[in-house]
């Protein structure tokens, strides 16, 4: 017998209840898409950057974020041209499309490198051996090399179906925009000693995510008639897709494409919906089973640049689409809105400890 589905409605927002909104039972097409399937790993400072916000309340009275840089990630930023400074925003903002591609590339980078031996200089880096670039300081750091063709990512990308010329165009267009985007990341990797230490280390850097070199390597016959045309591209990633991922790291199903899919209704999936995701995905990778977040701070986390323009209304829109589509995927149970310790109102999820 299926739960029955309880929304208690708040003033303006409908659709978040203060009461608890029950997942129903799933129906039978959806538990046929429930097969087992293996796992890859995402690396967990990857995951941070990408769901990295600024929430006003947080930083009101504080200096401007470019003023509170190094000198060197300064000049970094300064060299780009047409790059304004007050443009300059932490962590890694993508386009719903991008994210999908950066899914598509770590399932990658798990099928195609050496995960056995985390001491090994070759751990998660790739099939074509790796890079040593510059990373926070360090001039040897090593960079994942990952070789694949263009109609391997984008059947990924497509969750397995039919791939058409259009298909791998489109692909092939957000890997070169992806190409073209430089971020700023910043964040902290904690080593532990012996003894019960640690070792925190900064990390500043303005980079690419991915640099892609395209090899085509085309046959002819003496005639001068081509024979057969193989084209490979070869992308080197940014360091952060491996740094301390044999620690910090976040599990992903192999499919989670095609089920973010399947649950949304849509290959068009919300950034609101796919930042959702990972941000529950990753609580229940922390084992925080009753994640709390104040309502507005959510809102910031899913949608930063709506809030900023005034668009709440469209934010709370797309946030309803969002939890349907985290119910369906299985990993919320439910969710209820509280009145938190300000006053103010706080989300608290519960998630499915066993969901995989």
């Amino acid at each position: 017998m299926s739960k029955k589905k309880v929304n208690i409605g708040l003033p303006g927002l409908p659709g978040l209840g203060g009461g608890v909104l029950f997942t129903p039972n799933k129906t039978e097409e959806a538990k046929k898409e429930e097969v087992k399937v293996g796992k890859y790993k995402r690396s967990g400072h990857l995951t941070d950057q990408m769901l990295k916000y600024n929430y006003p309340k947080d930083t009101k009275g504080q200096p401007s974020l470019f003023d509170s840089l190094e000198d060197a990630t300064k000049k970094a930023i300064e060299t780009v041209g047409g790059v304004e400074v007050t443009e300059i925003v932490e962590g890694i903002k993508l386009s719903p499309s991008e994210t999908k591609v950066i899914d598509c590339l770590c399932k990658l980078l798990h099928e195609n490198s050496q995960t056995f031996e985390p001491k090994k200089e070759d751990y998660y880096s790739g099939n074509k051996g790796f890079e040593l670039v510059e990373f926070g300081g360090d001039k040897n750091t090593p960079a994942p090399k990952l070789a694949f063709t263009l109609y391997e990512l984008t059947k990924e990308y497509k969750a397995g179906e039919y791939v058409g010329g259009k298909d791998i165009d489109n692909v092939k267009q957000i890997l070169t925009e992806l190409d073209n985007k430089k971020f700023l990341l910043s964040y902290v990797e904690t080593t532990k000693t012996k003894g019960g230490g640690r070792v925190e280390r900064k990390i500043e850097d303005f980079r690419k995510l991915i640099h892609i070199v395209k090899i085509s390597q085309t046959e002819f016959n003496k005639e001068d008639i081509e024979l057969s045309k193989i084209e490979e591209t070869i992308v080197v990633l940014n360091p952060i897709f491996r740094r301390q991922i044999d620690s910090k790291f976040i599990l992903y199903p192999n499919d989670i494409n095609k089920r973010t899919i399947i649950a949304y209704g849509s290959h068009n999936l919300s950034d609101i919906a796919l930042r959702l995701r990972d941000y529950l995905i990753r609580e229940l990778s922390s084992k925080h089973y009753k994640p709390e977040i104040n309502l507005d701070k959510l809102f910031y986390l899913l949608a930063e640049k709506w809030m900023r323009e005034s668009r709440k209304t469209k934010v709370k829109q797309y946030t309803e689409k969002a939890l349907e589509t985290v119910k369906t995927l299985g990993l919320i149970e439910s969710y209820e809105i509280k009145t938190g310790a300000t006053g103010e109102p706080k989300v608290i999820f519960t998630l499915n400890k066993d969901w995989e």
